[in-house]
């Protein structure tokens, strides 16, 4: 048997499902690579946002470094005074203890201590005053370099 050739309507229903299918697959082929490049258009900007997010890291990661870097200078100063205050006042107890076995009379033994007891509250202000300058300075550095860093 040979095959017959389509006739009219049939062969019109053919190139119609023909056109159909070509249509269909042109359109998945479409929307196909549609889907592809929006999907590399999200991992360009999911790697974009990446490295931002890296790059922003290591700003904030070097500014906070800075900053503990001037917190432990101030630390380190602030220790040197403390050894320095507590130097000294060995030293003026020491002072004191020598006036006092020399002492010729009661009133002089309260003069001494007198004197001592003064002149401990005064060096006791003075490094307190010396101390909380130091740590407002360094406060100030770290706050200027974080400023630095906006």
């Amino acid at each position: 048997m040979a095959e017959e050739k389509p006739k009219g309507s049939a062969r019109a229903a053919q190139d119609t499902g023909t056109k159909q299918a070509e249509d269909a697959l042109r359109q998945g082929a479409d929307q196909l690579r549609n889907q592809m490049g929006n999907m590399a258009d999200m991992a360009g900007m999911s790697a974009k946002v990446s490295q931002e997010m890296i790059q922003r890291s290591g700003q904030n990661f070097e500014m906070m470094k800075r900053i503990a870097e001037a917190m432990a200078s101030g630390a380190r100063s602030a220790a040197s005074e403390c050894a320095e205050y507590a130097k000294h006042s060995a030293k003026r107890q020491t002072e004191m203890m020598q006036q006092l076995a020399s002492a010729r009379s009661p009133n002089d033994l309260l003069d001494i201590q007198n004197r001592y007891l003064q002149d401990n509250l005064k060096e006791l202000l003075s490094f307190s005053e010396r101390l909380s300058r130091l740590s407002a300075d360094k406060a100030r550095e770290a706050s200027d370099r974080l400023d630095q860093k906006r």
